[in-house]
Protein backbone atom coordinates (compact mmCIF):
# COMPACT_ATOMS: atom_id res chain seq x y z
CA UNK A 1 0.00 0.00 0.00
CA UNK A 2 2.98 2.31 -0.10
CA UNK A 3 2.81 5.11 -2.60
CA UNK A 4 5.50 5.54 -5.21
CA UNK A 5 8.16 8.18 -4.68
CA UNK A 6 6.79 10.41 -7.43
CA UNK A 7 3.50 10.77 -5.52
CA UNK A 8 5.27 11.84 -2.30
CA UNK A 9 6.32 15.49 -2.05
CA UNK A 10 10.07 16.11 -2.14
CA UNK A 11 10.60 18.47 0.77
CA UNK A 12 14.37 18.58 0.34
CA UNK A 13 14.03 19.80 -3.23
CA UNK A 14 11.40 22.37 -2.22
CA UNK A 15 13.69 23.57 0.58
CA UNK A 16 16.65 23.86 -1.80
CA UNK A 17 14.57 25.88 -4.25
CA UNK A 18 13.30 28.15 -1.46
CA UNK A 19 16.86 28.75 -0.18
CA UNK A 20 18.12 29.45 -3.71
CA UNK A 21 15.29 31.89 -4.35
CA UNK A 22 15.85 33.58 -0.98
CA UNK A 23 19.61 33.80 -1.62
CA UNK A 24 19.04 35.38 -5.05
CA UNK A 25 16.45 37.76 -3.65
CA UNK A 26 18.82 39.01 -0.95
CA UNK A 27 21.94 38.74 -3.15
CA UNK A 28 23.85 36.45 -0.79
CA UNK A 29 27.04 34.69 -1.84
CA UNK A 30 27.41 30.93 -1.70
CA UNK A 31 29.77 31.11 1.30
CA UNK A 32 27.74 33.61 3.33
CA UNK A 33 27.41 32.93 7.08
CA UNK A 34 23.63 32.80 6.90
CA UNK A 35 23.76 30.00 4.35
CA UNK A 36 26.23 28.14 6.56
CA UNK A 37 23.75 28.45 9.44
CA UNK A 38 21.00 27.10 7.20
CA UNK A 39 23.23 24.14 6.30
CA UNK A 40 23.99 23.58 9.99
CA UNK A 41 20.26 23.62 10.70
CA UNK A 42 19.72 20.96 8.01
CA UNK A 43 22.39 18.75 9.63
CA UNK A 44 20.71 19.23 12.99
CA UNK A 45 17.26 18.47 11.55
CA UNK A 46 18.52 15.31 9.81
CA UNK A 47 20.10 14.13 13.07
CA UNK A 48 16.85 14.58 15.01
CA UNK A 49 14.80 12.93 12.27
CA UNK A 50 17.03 9.84 12.47
CA UNK A 51 16.70 9.76 16.28
CA UNK A 52 12.93 10.18 16.11
CA UNK A 53 12.59 7.35 13.59
CA UNK A 54 14.75 5.11 15.75
CA UNK A 55 12.67 5.80 18.87
CA UNK A 56 9.26 5.74 17.20
CA UNK A 57 9.01 3.00 14.59
CA UNK A 58 6.61 3.51 11.74
CA UNK A 59 3.27 1.76 11.65
CA UNK A 60 4.39 -0.21 8.61
CA UNK A 61 5.76 -2.86 10.97
CA UNK A 62 2.37 -3.18 12.63
CA UNK A 63 0.16 -2.87 9.54
CA UNK A 64 -0.83 -6.57 9.52
CA UNK A 65 -1.58 -6.57 13.24
CA UNK A 66 -3.66 -3.41 12.92
CA UNK A 67 -5.68 -4.82 10.01
CA UNK A 68 -6.24 -8.10 11.90
CA UNK A 69 -7.36 -6.13 14.95
CA UNK A 70 -9.77 -4.12 12.80
CA UNK A 71 -11.20 -7.29 11.25
CA UNK A 72 -11.54 -8.90 14.69
CA UNK A 73 -13.37 -5.83 16.02
CA UNK A 74 -15.74 -5.88 13.04
CA UNK A 75 -16.46 -9.59 13.52
CA UNK A 76 -17.00 -9.04 17.25
CA UNK A 77 -19.47 -6.22 16.57
CA UNK A 78 -21.41 -8.39 14.11
CA UNK A 79 -21.60 -11.30 16.56
CA UNK A 80 -22.65 -9.05 19.44
CA UNK A 81 -25.39 -7.42 17.37
CA UNK A 82 -26.62 -10.90 16.34
CA UNK A 83 -26.63 -11.97 20.01
CA UNK A 84 -28.57 -8.84 21.03
CA UNK A 85 -31.17 -9.44 18.31
CA UNK A 86 -31.53 -13.08 19.40
CA UNK A 87 -31.93 -12.08 23.04
CA UNK A 88 -34.59 -9.52 22.09
CA UNK A 89 -36.62 -12.25 20.34
CA UNK A 90 -36.60 -14.59 23.38
CA UNK A 91 -39.69 -14.54 25.61
CA UNK A 92 -39.20 -12.95 29.02
CA UNK A 93 -38.17 -15.27 31.82
CA UNK A 94 -40.93 -16.37 34.21
CA UNK A 95 -40.89 -14.59 37.55
CA UNK A 96 -39.02 -16.37 40.30
CA UNK A 97 -41.02 -17.66 43.23
CA UNK A 98 -40.47 -15.80 46.47
CA UNK A 99 -41.15 -16.75 50.06
CA UNK A 100 -44.38 -15.17 51.23
CA UNK A 101 -44.37 -12.80 54.18
CA UNK A 102 -46.60 -15.14 56.20
CA UNK A 103 -44.23 -18.09 55.71
CA UNK A 104 -41.24 -15.96 56.70
CA UNK A 105 -42.92 -14.71 59.89
CA UNK A 106 -43.98 -18.25 60.86
CA UNK A 107 -40.40 -19.51 60.25
CA UNK A 108 -39.01 -16.79 62.52
CA UNK A 109 -41.57 -17.54 65.27
CA UNK A 110 -40.90 -21.29 65.09
CA UNK A 111 -37.13 -20.65 65.17
CA UNK A 112 -37.43 -18.37 68.22
CA UNK A 113 -39.73 -20.80 70.01
CA UNK A 114 -37.41 -23.72 69.23
CA UNK A 115 -34.40 -21.75 70.47
CA UNK A 116 -36.20 -20.78 73.64
CA UNK A 117 -37.25 -24.35 74.37
CA UNK A 118 -33.76 -25.70 73.67
CA UNK A 119 -32.30 -23.02 75.94
CA UNK A 120 -34.69 -23.87 78.77
CA UNK A 121 -34.11 -27.62 78.43
CA UNK A 122 -30.33 -27.37 78.33
CA UNK A 123 -28.86 -27.49 81.81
Amino acid sequence: MSTPNKDKPDFDEEFNQAVTQWREQHKLREDDAVLLLVELFRVHQHHWDVLRRREMPSFEQFRNDISLLGNSAKTFQQQVSLLIETLKKLPPAPPTENVTLTAAILAVIVGLLGGYLIGRAWP
